[in-house]
């Protein structure tokens, strides 16, 4: 993703100096907001945010250097947060996922992305019953992108000539499923509630919340020394 916008690279710079061992890749993050907001249940970033540090814990403790670091991290995840439902609001095509490309082979990995997606769907999984319940649009919506999740995990039963070509086709699948699903929450009106926009984060103390919004309080990282 070396084309991204400066704000998306800031974003993914500031990802990878977390622990890698548990925090998201950008393009996991981008799958996982996606499944956030087309989940049919109103899910509050005082509860996503933690999973994007904690690598799908929700109950991860915040670890920043400091408060700045965290305030802009939250920040800049709001800000593609509330990009990817004004391009969801605008329909006809306008959602582009965040997809990592092999530079060597010039292959698209949408793996990345669908497991962000599949962290999302964990979430509430007694919410996605209603999609069952629901038109064919979305019900084949919500089939393809649980049978992408099954291919990236190896666990699809499938036929191989299968897997090959919805593989093939899946960066064009992923934006076509994650728009058909969101057309079809809006005209579900679920629960009457609308999303919110990005928190207005002030600046916060060694002991004050963190401004993730979890209610914990944010503690620095340990400081490495040379032996």
């Amino acid at each position: 993703m070396s084309d991204i916008p400066r704000r998306l690279k800031q974003l993914e710079k500031l990802l990878a100096s977390l622990d890698d061992d548990e925090a998201m890749l950008l393009s996991e993050l981008d799958g996982f907001l996606a499944g956030i907001l087309v989940c049919p249940d109103l899910i509050m970033p005082s509860e996503w945010l933690p999973m994007v540090w904690g690598r799908g814990n929700k109950d991860a403790a915040p670890v920043f250097e400091n408060t700045n670091q965290a305030e802009q991290l939250v920040g800049l995840i709001m800000e593609r947060y509330n990009a990817v439902a004004a391009e969801l609001q605008r329909g006809g095509g306008h959602y582009e996922p965040l997809f990592d490309v092999d530079m060597r082979h010039n292959e698209i990995l949408w793996e990345i992305w669908i497991d962000g997606f599949d962290t999302a769907l964990q979430l509430r999984p007694e919410a996605w019953a209603k999609v069952r319940g629901g038109d064919g649009g979305a019900l084949s919506a919500l089939a393809g992108l649980v049978a992408l999740v099954q291919i990236g995990r190896g666990e699809s039963t499938l036929a191989k000539e299968q897997i090959d070509e919805i593989t093939a086709e899946a960066p064009d699948l992923i934006p076509h499923y994650i728009e058909t699903l969101n057309a079809w929450r809006i005209g579900q009106q679920v629960g009457g509630q609308f999303r919110e926009e990005a928190p207005n984060f002030g600046k916060v103390g060694r002991n004050e919340p963190c401004p993730c919004g979890s209610g914990k309080k944010y503690k620095r990282r340990p400081q490495l020394t040379m032996p």
